[in-house]
């Protein structure tokens, strides 16, 4: 698409993830000048569970993008698994039906959907630098070794789980190498073929950490781990080795894999994943949305329908501010209200979960009680994912 020339956009959006681009849709569904800024270049493979929830699918809804995903041909899966490292395993029915979907397909599609609806996309494209000036914002943008300049009402921050020092949230720039456990660990993916499992999702824990497996689209599977450093390091520090790894303590997972082959070009990795991390100032100077914001602990929460759910909540209050009816400091307000009341006790709970199901006793242990209480994981599954929980017989706090 060719780049308009014009003095002054209404938004930039840093970040094509699922709350970048949806952002970026829905204000250019609403007639602003969208810019879409992407530091990499889509379709790319991406660390990621793959697994698209119904909570997820009713945020594209109303984007009016479930076709353009549809058409991609999503696995439906409606029940997830949980096997400890002893063997106990529990069955958790999914609260409808869920998509197992690639982010090398859902990315690069909601990424031009949002060109479709009249953003425009610069890829390859490195925000440096970012800075209020007046009433507006000032960018410097390195692409291909060009330095560029964008000015710009408005930004939203959708980058991941850090950006540079320079970009906000400027809390995240501060790592600590020296953590260890669940403050530092690294995520692995690997696709599939030739491999034949039921629609569903299947966990499997280990000690330092867990793996997923579920089928996504062109009869293809999904291998998703996350380890702590000293994990990864006894396992091998290679992929393939992790996966040996964990396949060696789970039959299920290992007959799974007995026949299948990785696909090439699909290998990923990415580090360090703090899952114990505070959360990020969800506004600094701009918007900051999913991960940018925080991270759910992926193995009790829904980081993609949380980040979804981030830009909805962002953007009645982004489209009243570029109209001029709230200012600055009321779009952060209400934002930060907002996410607050939706976010911070899932990420809490799904942080707390994680920490007991990976200690070897607490998860034997809470999954014995799942067994004996189908209710108690019908209320965590809809806790850790913005449903309403049903009332338990017995407290659970």
């Amino acid at each position: 698409m060719a780049e308009r020339q014009r003095s002054m956009l209404d938004a930039v959006v840093v970040g094509a993830g699922p709350a970048g681009s949806s952002v970026a849709i829905a204000l250019a569904q609403r007639g602003w000048d969208v810019l879409l800024v992407e530091r990499e270049r889509l379709p790319r493979h991406k660390v990621c569970g793959e697994f698209l929830s119904p909570e997820a699918q009713a945020s594209l809804r109303n984007l009016q993008v479930t076709d353009d995903l549809a058409a991609l041909d999503p696995v439906p899966l409606t029940v997830a698994t949980l096997t400890t490292p002893l063997g106990a395993s529990i069955e958790m029915p999914l609260p409808g039906a869920a998509w197992g979907l690639s982010r090398y397909a859902l990315d690069a599609t909601l990424a031009a959907a949002a060109v479709r609806h009249g953003a425009e996309m610069w890829s390859s494209t490195t925000v440096t630098a970012c800075e209020r000036t007046g009433d507006h914002f000032s960018l410097r943008l390195r692409q291909q070794g060009q330095i560029r300049q964008v000015q710009a009402r408005a930004v939203l921050m959708a980058c991941g789980r850090y950006s540079s020092a320079g970009l906000p949230p400027r809390a995240a720039s501060k790592r600590n190498a020296a953590t260890k456990g669940w403050r530092r660990c690294v995520g692995l993916k690997c696709h599939y073929e030739q491999i034949t499992m039921p629609a569903r999702v299947e966990l499997f824990l280990v000690p330092g950490g867990y793996a997923g497996i579920n089928p996504i689209e062109r009869n293809r599977a999904n291998v998703c781990l996350l380890m702590t450093y000293k994990a990864f390091e006894q396992a091998g520090k290679s992929v393939p080795a992790t996966i040996a790894a964990v396949a060696a303590r789970h039959p299920r997972l290992a007959r799974r894999l007995a026949t299948a082959r990785p696909v090439e070009g699909t290998i990923c990795a990415v580090a360090p994943v703090d899952t114990g991390r505070a959360a990020q100032p969800f506004w600094d100077g701009v918007a900051c949305l999913g991960d940018t914001a925080s991270m759910i602990a992926p193995l009790c929460g829904d980081g993609m329908a949380m980040a979804l759910r981030s830009a909805e909540l962002c953007v009645p209050s982004a489209d009243a501010f570029l109209r001029g009816s709230l200012s600055l400091a009321g779009w952060a307000d209400n934002y930060s209200q907002a996410w607050r009341a939706e976010f911070a006790g899932r990420v809490r709970l799904g942080r707390l979960l994680q920490s007991l199901l990976t200690t070897p006793l607490a998860g034997e242990a809470l999954v014995s009680l799942g067994q004996q209480w189908p209710t108690l994981v019908e209320y965590l599954v809809r806790a850790t994912r913005g449903g309403t929980p049903a009332a338990l017989p017995f407290n659970v706090g």
